[in-house]
């Protein structure tokens, strides 16, 4: 396809009998249709030509400010999560302590065996929560470190814009 067809379809080629001239819309008899089917026309090749060539001016400063609201608000959204990491880390403080507790007072119970095995079960299902805190820490701070990231690579794409 030509440049000048690639902008408007009704353009003859440069060589053939029409000598590179503007035809008409179609090759029979033209309608009542054919000046709204060109401009329909013109008005899609300038659109495919505008998604081809993002880099226009308009759509440069555009896309830089889209890019740095969506690093705006990863930024934002890391924040929000830090403060639930916060609480998170002194339910993990409070939870270890627990089950450090938990574990010395059955070790240290002067009681029957029946009351030992449920000081034991306690310490045991403290310790299970302990753990299931650490994982959520741990892929809560994956997803914080995720976020900044990506909105530092944001930020570095819409610089070299």
């Amino acid at each position: 396809m030509t440049a000048a067809a690639r902008f408007n379809p009704n353009h003859g080629a440069p060589g053939s009998g029409h000598g590179g001239q503007f035809t008409s819309a179609g090759s029979g008899g033209s309608g009542g249709k054919g000046a709204k089917t060109d401009a329909h026309q013109a008005h899609a090749a300038h659109e495919q030509y505008l998604a081809n060539h993002p880099d226009t001016p308009g759509a440069r400063t555009q896309r830089k400010a889209a890019l740095l609201e969506q690093a705006k608000a990863d930024r934002a959204k890391a924040k929000v999560l830090e403060k639930q990491l916060k609480g998170l880390d002194q339910q993990e403080a409070k939870a270890a302590q627990a089950a450090k507790h938990a574990k010395a007072a059955a070790a240290n119970a002067k009681a029957g065996p029946r009351q030992k095995r449920n000081l034991a079960h306690a310490a045991a299902s403290r310790h299970k929560g302990h753990a299931t805190l650490k994982s959520r820490i741990s892929g809560l701070r994956d997803q914080i470190a995720g976020l900044l990231d990506k909105a530092k690579a944001l930020e570095a794409q819409a610089a070299k814009l």
